[in-house]
Order: C-alpha cells, then sequence, then structure tokens
C-alpha cells in the first residue's frame, strides 16, 4: 500500500483482502490479515512504550475469512503407481521422491550434487521453507537420487531443473490422465508420507525430522489416528 502505516483505512484492509481472494484461498489469506493484525500491535506496543498516542489498529475491524480445513486425504499405493505411470519419465523421480521423502516441491527442484550424501543416506535441504535441515532417506529414495545423479559431475548441478510450479502441473495432468480424484494432489504425497511415519509409531519429534516442520503444532494432526493404527504397536 502506497501510504505511511498510519494513514490506511479499513477500506484500504478490505480492499486488500478482496484483491487477495482472488488470487488465493482463504488460508493464505486468513494468515496475511492476522500478520498485519500483529504487525499493528507491535507498532502500537512501541508508541505507547515511547509515551506516544495509541495506533489504531485498521484490521481489527475487517472480518477475516476462516481457514479451509487441512487436506488430511491419503494417497494409498495404486493411486500412487497410476499417477507415477501416467508421469513423464523425467518427472516420475521428481514425484515420488515427494513421496519418500515428505519433501517440498520447491525443496526438491532445488536439490544440487553437493546436497546429496548416499553413503549417510542423508541430503541437505539449503535454504528452505523452514530454513536449512537434513533430511532422512529411505532405501527407495536412494536409488531414485542415485539414478538422478547419474552424469552429473559438477557439485552445484541440479538434480531434477524443473521450476516448481512444473511439478504441480505435470501431477495435475496426469491425475486426470487416469482418472484420479482433485484431492490427490502433489502436497498430499507429504501428508501421506507423514501419515506412515505416524502409523510406524514415530513420535512428534521423530515426525518434524521427517517434515522439517518448526512447529509442533503442524505435525499434531498425525498422532489423531484410529485404534486400528496403533494396535500392533502394543505389548
Amino acid at each position: 500500500m502506497d501510504k505511511p502505516y498510519d494513514q490506511i483505512t479499513v477500506a484500504d484492509i478490505n480492499a486488500f483482502k478482496l484483491e487477495r481472494l482472488e488470487q488465493a484461498g482463504p488460508s493464505t489469506v486468513h494468515d496475511d490479515l492476522v500478520f498485519i493484525r500483529r504487525v499493528y500491535r507491535w507498532i502500537d506496543r512501541e508508541a505507547r512504550s515511547k509515551g506516544n498516542d495509541p495506533v489504531t489498529n485498521p484490521a481489527e475491524f475487517v472480518t477475516i475469512p476462516k481457514p479451509r480445513p487441512p487436506r488430511s486425504r491419503v494417497i494409498s499405493p495404486e493411486e500412487l503407481k497410476q499417477l507415477l505411470e501416467a508421469l513423464s519419465p523425467e518427472m516420475r523421480p521428481v514425484v515420488e521422491l515427494a513421496y519418500e521423502t515428505a519433501m517440498r516441491r520447491s525443496e526438491i527442484t532445488k536439490l544440487r550434487v553437493k546436497d546429496i550424501h548416499l553413503s549417510e543416506r542423508i541430503l541437505d535441504v539449503i535454504d528452505g521453507k523452514e530454513g536449512d535441515r537434513s533430511v532422512p532417506l529411505s532405501k527407495r529414495a536412494c536409488q531414485l537420487l542415485g539414478e538422478g545423479l547419474s552424469g552429473l559431475t559438477h557439485s552445484d548441478a541440479r538434480l531434477f531443473p524443473f521450476a516448481p510450479h512444473s511439478v504441480t502441473q505435470a501431477v495435475r495432468r496426469a491425475r486426470k490422465k487416469v482418472g484420479l480424484d482433485d484431492d490427490v494432489r502433489l502436497h498430499q504425497l507429504r501428508h501421506t508420507r507423514c501419515t506412515i511415519a505416524a502409523k510406524k509409531g514415530f513420535n512428534l519429534a521423530q515426525i518434524m525430522v521427517v517434515t522439517g516442520h518448526k512447529d509442533v503444532r503442524s505435525v499434531q494432526r498425525y498422532t489423531h489416528l484410529n485404534a486400528r493404527d496403533v494396535v500392533d504397536l502394543l505389548d
């Protein structure tokens, strides 16, 4: 907004909300407006602490959209097989890695030769959404990465030189091609891997190592399993 913070009005914030709803979903707009509210609260505290007049928070008077409940769809092995078979040979390992590692699309497409440590079954995510982290690798993930490394000699060479949105589009096309429902999405592969980890008995801290989440609240839903999911873990 081309105005100082103290000249932004309720109407300005509401116009911003309506414009953002044309570009993004309710959950994203919810987060945007909550963030704006927090910024104004901080400005107000700073002003009061210095003996200045209170600062009006225009975002407090704008109704915030309710975020959509998180998708809980788990992709079945058969659905995964159908999806992979409908993808191009170049895109297939990217999508299967999303399932095997619970990595985000941008993390996979940024991978470089120097980030992969197959002997340790670890890879490094550099400057990801949650910062830098190490990702533990399944045997299948190691196999996929080993194939991706084949022929690459420069340490800075990218394994999968695709734009993140291209991966999403490829999954969408493959899903439609084989008649899978709209909830079979790239991000649901990440959710599926997290759910599998929870069913295997991983605790929250271990699931967070797999996913890279920093906030325990983000992984709480993976503990909401039914009795059949945990019965085999009992003596």
